[in-house]
């Protein structure tokens, strides 16, 4: 039988369906279900020494070829920008053409022949929202759209959005022979209103639109990728907001954030390629929000975070109340990376510990844990090392930013291995990081990237945030200590949380 050999390969579980109480905008992924994307098949290539390097790869090109993952169906849309190839397939596109025409300036680089760029193309389905009850009320249905758009600014909130109010799709009235009664009516209301829209757009489609030109097996080498979209609100050091490459090789698929699905992939066009989604890409949030989202596996950081009155630290929001037209100003921590433990990394410490870190008692001793899991100013991403210098401007709450950058697998081999300390929050203390990447397979695509913190393994990463991105733990770290035994040598390499009370109240009591 052809595929005898592919009984050897563990093969992933199938993720369950997500429940339907969530929001059908961001499906809840729990950390195993992560960890299961993350890791994939490749965990137990280990075991395969007697595998054929000529037979994996006809195996993985067979799957492949019969999965659809590298093929662009019989159209051949090579000779058409990518545009134009959106345009002419209204059966799969109508919806997100409708929604390029409207905002009108991503056109141009969609459309530019001289480029060579990758989008991301949400189907018909992925644009279809679903059913709700009490639709007709006609009153409220504009105010809403816009609600729900400043509340998730996705392409299927969008395409409701021009479906419900065909109005925005007009032309701009001439307000000088306008005749209005009441403010509804007012067309620069509307006309205000349709550019909020228009810019929420573009911003969106920038956030599907990659800068290079990358088949589905180059997207699969790397962990994150830099998107058109750059930060403009004074985060994320003003760099190009990234999107999350999650690759399955048994059966063969790519995920992008974690939710969306890539359909059809590598359909090549004259400026590049574009991929379908099953699910429109939703600019990410700040790690607090994120982190609120799966309370399952975050709940105890939350309220730890909370009970401090620390969520500034993790958040980046629009200030309304101090902001001025032109002005905007903004709450929060603009770059920050986070290694996030999760509630089973709690429930791994001795309860004696856990209870008092959150009585009255441990608040400083829970302040300065979580400090050592706290990077501030600083983007850690298993691609590149970013650390950000600030010059507040005295004329508006944004600032003039420079930063060291450090980009990691720049050749043409992905493979590396890169060890270096950084700095926490936590005051005279560092953190030892591994990043490691390295082929399993002589096929492009088939990488394994991990990053241990030290000398733990990082369950999840590169999880990316509006301001900055996390690493989810299943272990607290154990913060740097001296701990000397009777003969006065230093054992603090030996200690563990099992004996916390031998060091940690001392360690909470240094300055």
């Amino acid at each position: 039988m052809r595929f005898s050999s592919l009984f050897l390969l563990p093969l992933v579980t199938a993720l369950p369906s997500v429940n339907n109480k969530q929001s059908n905008d961001i499906p809840e992924l729990s950390v195993n279900q992560w960890n299961s994307i993350q890791n994939g098949f490749t965990d137990g290539l280990r075991s395969l020494s007697s595998w054929s390097w000529s037979k994996a790869e006809d195996v993985m090109d067979e799957f492949e070829a019969i999965a659809g993952v590298n093929g662009s169906g019989d159209d051949d849309k090579s000779s058409l920008t990518i545009w134009q190839a959106l345009k002419a397939d209204p059966h799969s596109f109508s919806k997100l053409v409708k929604i390029i025409e409207f905002e009108g300036k991503s056109i141009e680089y969609l459309d530019d022949k001289d480029l060579q760029i990758t989008f991301f193309a949400p189907n018909n389905d992925a644009l279809t929202p679903p059913k709700h009850k009490h639709d007709d009320d006609d009153d409220d249905d504009e105010e809403d759209s816009l609600v729900n758009l400043l509340h998730n600014p996705s392409l299927q909130t969008l395409s409701n959005a021009l479906e419900a109010e065909p109005s925005l799709l007009a032309a701009d009235e001439d307000h000088h022979h306008h005749h209005h009664h009441g403010d509804d009516d007012d067309p620069e209301k509307r006309k205000r209103r349709k550019e909020i829209f228009r810019k929420i757009a573009g911003k969106v489609l920038q956030y599907h639109g990659l800068t290079k030109a990358y088949t589905v097996q180059e997207l699969a080498q790397n962990s994150t990728v830099a998107t058109a979209l750059k930060a403009e609100d004074g985060s994320y050091g003003g760099l190009h907001r990234r999107i999350r490459i999650n690759k399955q090789f048994v059966p063969p698929s790519l995920k992008i954030n974690f939710y969306a699905k890539v359909l059809v992939s590598d359909i090549k066009a004259r400026n590049g390629y574009f991929h379908t989604l099953n699910h429109p890409l939703i600019p990410p949030g700040s790690i607090i929000d994120e982190l609120f989202l799966f309370p399952d596996e975050f709940s105890t950081l939350t309220s730890s975070v909370q009970k401090l009155h620390g969520r500034e630290y993790l958040d980046w929001s629009y200030d309304k109340e101090h902001s001025r037209p032109g002005k905007p100003r903004f709450h929060g921590k603009p770059l920050v990376t986070l290694f996030a433990p999760t509630n089973e990394a709690f429930k791994a410490i001795p309860p004696k510990l856990k209870f008092y870190l959150f009585s009255p008692f441990g608040e400083h001793a829970l302040t300065k844990l979580l400090a050592y899991h706290y990077i501030p100013n600083t983007l850690l991403l298993s691609e590149l090392l970013y650390t950000q210098k600030e010059h507040k401007s005295e004329i508006s709450s944004f600032s003039d930013i420079l930063g060291d950058y450090e980009y990691f697998n720049l050749g043409d081999d992905p493979s590396f291995h890169k060890e270096f300390e950084i700095s926490p929050a936590l005051p005279n203390s560092t953190l030892k990081i591994e990043l490691d990447k390295h082929k399993w397979l002589p096929v492009e695509g088939a990488v394994k990237t991990t990053i241990k913190v030290n000398g733990q393994e990082v369950k999840v990463i590169d999880v990316p945030a509006r301001n900055g991105a996390s690493h989810v733990i299943d272990h607290l770290l154990i913060p740097p200590h001296h701990h000397h035994d009777h003969k006065g040598e230093d054992v603090a390499h030996l200690d563990s949380w099992n004996n916390w009370e031998d060091w940690f109240p001392a360690w909470v009591e240094q300055a």
